[in-house]
């Protein structure tokens, strides 16, 4: 069946930055596909996710246990225990007595208009209770993401009416739900209309599929112009972060230029120094740090993605001029079989106290012990009493950011001042 290709052309994760920068898909055209550590992380995550929502086991049996996904060795530790296991009860929670359908196939390709192979996804969790139609979606990662009318979630809802309505329908209203449990416990919801759902797929989702067909077809015609990247590449911090052409994407290259200076592209690096040097005060101009700050990001990501970009062709035998591949530093050691190492040294006579490195549990692992009544309810309060959590680190981030910022007192403030007269 047509359905079972390998990967959607209207991926529902990627068509927010499809929206953003309707040229992107054709940049990402023959691009490698490269898997990290933290997608590899979250496939695991959502593993756990859908062994309890399926079958009913819990998270906390997995610990320890090695799952690997996409070359990497992920095993599963505390943090991903808890953080699955408040993604459960959240969704309980919200689904309440509705029936729960776990890793679901959709397809929302009528909704936007393409091929019926072209537009399909997998939703990590649908819910139908009464007249309304759940979908929530699990995110293992740190960076923030709103509910709110986000394209990604709106296609699994549109995807999700086309599969479940008939049967369990039909539905009034559908609610999206975002559950990253690493940044923040509570869920992140939007319920809109089933009509306001399909107004913006043959609106706004209809208007950047045509518009990510006219990129291709004019690339066909403009290959390598200028003109096509200025009109059809916008680069920015969304469409940008997952981009297989991040690193040689002409239009990005230009906006790190812009950002940095408008004549650094035509500069020499003497030339950029010196230029630098010229203008003192603009590395204290708040305007000028405002505009760097929102760029900040992007041009972190650039930079990783090139470094990427230039080790990938060199491991595949791609000369890049002026680089090389040389040996790394060496790991760590490790015994090759603790089992034989253990039973030597106790044949050597060496103390235990010697042989093994004792640890105290964490405060995570004593509450899952309070839980499981290994520590009682009337010893949980002692040690919890003893347990203590630093504040986060202050730091950077946008206004937009909707936690409070904080009242900070500049540190001279904390000083007073001292006259000659007052130390005689």
């Amino acid at each position: 069946m047509a359905e079972e290709k390998l990967h959607s052309a209207y991926s529902a994760s990627g068509f927010e930055a499809t929206m953003l920068c309707p040229g992107k898909p054709v940049m990402e055209a023959g691009k490698p596909n490269t898997s990290t550590i933290y997608a590899a992380t979250g496939t695991a995550a959502h593993t756990l996710l859908e062994y309890n929502l399926r079958d009913g086991r819990e998270p906390a049996a997995f610990l320890g246990r090695i799952f690997p996904v996409e070359g990497f060795d992920i095993e599963v530790d505390e943090d991903m225990v808890e953080a699955v296991g408040t993604a459960i009860r959240n969704i309980k929670e919200i689904a309440g007595d509705g029936m729960i359908l776990s890793e679901q196939r959709v397809n929302y390709a009528d909704a936007i208009g393409v091929a019926k192979d072209e537009a399909w996804g997998t939703a990590d969790v649908i819910v139908a209770r009464g007249e309304e139609l759940q979908v929530h979606d699990y995110k293992n990662g740190r960076k923030v993401v709103d509910a709110e009318r986000n394209p990604q979630m709106m296609l699994y809802g549109l995807g999700a009416l086309e599969a479940v309505d008939d049967l369990l329908g039909p539905f009034k209203t559908v609610r999206l739900v975002i559950h990253q449990p690493n940044v923040k416990e509570a869920p992140s919801e939007w319920a809109c209309t089933v009509e306001e759902l399909r107004a913006w797929a043959a609106g706004p989702a209809w208007d950047a599929v045509e518009k990510r067909q006219e990129a291709a077809a004019a690339h066909a015609v403009l290959l390598g112009d200028a003109l096509w990247s200025t009109a059809h590449l916008h680069p920015g911090e969304k469409q940008c972060m997952f981009c297989k052409a991040k690193a040689t994407c002409p239009a990005l290259r230009a906006e790190v230029a812009d950002t940095v200076s408008p004549s650094v592209d035509k500069a020499t690096p003497e030339e950029f120094e010196a230029m630098m040097i010229a203008t003192p005060g603009a590395a204290v101009d708040d305007t000028w740090l405002a505009v760097c700050m929102d760029k900040a990001d992007l041009i972190e990501d650039w930079i990783k993605a090139v470094r990427a970009e230039v080790e990938r062709r060199l491991l595949a035998g791609e000369p890049v001029p002026g680089y090389k591949i040389v040996q790394g530093k060496m790991g760590h050691r490790k015994w090759t079989d603790a089992a034989a190492v253990e039973a030597t040294m106790k044949s050597m006579r060496i103390k235990l106290e010697d042989m093994y490195d004792f640890k105290l549990i964490s405060p995570t692992s004593a509450e899952k012990l309070a839980k499981a009544k290994t520590i009682g309810p009337r010893q949980w309060p002692t040690l919890k009493g003893l347990i203590t959590q630093s504040q986060g680190k202050p730091h950077v981030a946008p206004e937009s950011d909707s936690r409070p910022a904080l009242t900070l007192t500049p540190v001279a403030d904390d000083f007073t001042d001292v006259s000659v007269d007052d130390l005689a």
